[in-house]
């Protein structure tokens, strides 16, 4: 069995077997798109890919556990993943600032995560962790509450919170990394492959707890990891590239050496 808090340098398919099933609680694939000439995401049949991923994830998460499955927007069409994973939500991780090069058609300017859970109820989903602010004027939404269906009905739990409302399923706050973001660890890893921490932190705060056990199978330059540690959950990173494991774990030692700092 793999030990948590490292990252492997392997093909993640070789390393499945290792792990035991039914001892993950979340899983963050942010994995292959099969739209680039890289050697890594060329994938015949997208589709079928992210079939056999599901397949495989749903035998090592518990039950409740999350997937959230990265792609675009037609990463998981006509595929049945209906006896696997239940699907709860596709979240649109919109970017407006891409460049729209379309000449013969509309310029794709946002990604898929695709959100599916083992079973029909979430083990966890904190939604108090992952609030964003209220856009609707105070007045208009307390008019809104006073309606039967909210004072006495079925969306009696959906009153204004003052510390944010629920972010939805189309995100446009968290933007990606561009050349000039100081987060940026490597130019090869730009876009197609390192995420902003925001977004994975939101992904990992909202669908697990401290303690929790994360997979995270294409692991890049170790955004996810670097994300567990700080939050303390526990993770088990896969990634083939050996300068992106390097990468991330440069990045998770100074984690830890934060971390350290502030017990002095």
């Amino acid at each position: 069995m793999l030990e948590p808090d490292q990252i492997y340098q392997a093909n993640a398919f070789d390393l499945f077997p290792r792990i035991e099933d039914g001892s993950i609680d979340l899983i963050v694939c942010d994995g292959p798109y099969g739209v680039t000439i890289n050697e890594w995401d060329r994938i015949d049949d997208i589709q079928e890919f992210n079939l056999e991923l599901i397949r495989i994830f749903s035998k090592k998460l518990r039950e409740g556990g999350g997937l959230y499955l990265f792609g675009k927007p037609d990463c998981i069409d006509f595929i049945d993943y209906r006896p696997f994973l239940n699907l709860k939500s596709k979240i649109v991780w919109y970017q407006p600032s891409r460049l729209a090069q379309g000449r013969f058609k509309y310029t794709n300017n946002y990604d898929i995560i695709c959100y599916f859970i083992k079973g029909e109820k979430p083990k966890t989903f904190d939604l108090d962790a992952i609030r964003v602010p209220q856009l609707v004027e105070l007045d208009h939404r307390l008019r809104c509450e006073r309606v039967p269906s909210v004072v006495s009905g079925k969306y009696g739990k959906t009153k204004f919170n003052g510390n944010g409302k629920n972010p939805g399923d189309v995100w446009g706050d968290i933007k990606q990394l561009t050349y000039r973001s100081k987060e940026l660890v490597n130019r090869d890893a730009l876009n197609t492959i390192q995420k902003p921490e925001r977004l994975i932190e939101r992904l990992v705060k909202a669908s697990s707890a401290k303690g929790d056990l994360v997979l995270d199978p294409f692991a890049g330059v170790g955004t996810c990891p670097v994300v567990c540690k700080r939050l303390d959950r526990r993770f088990i990173a896969i990634e083939r590239d050996e300068k992106f494991v390097e990468e991330g774990g440069r990045r998770l030692q100074e984690v830890e050496n934060d971390l350290a700092g502030r017990l002095f």
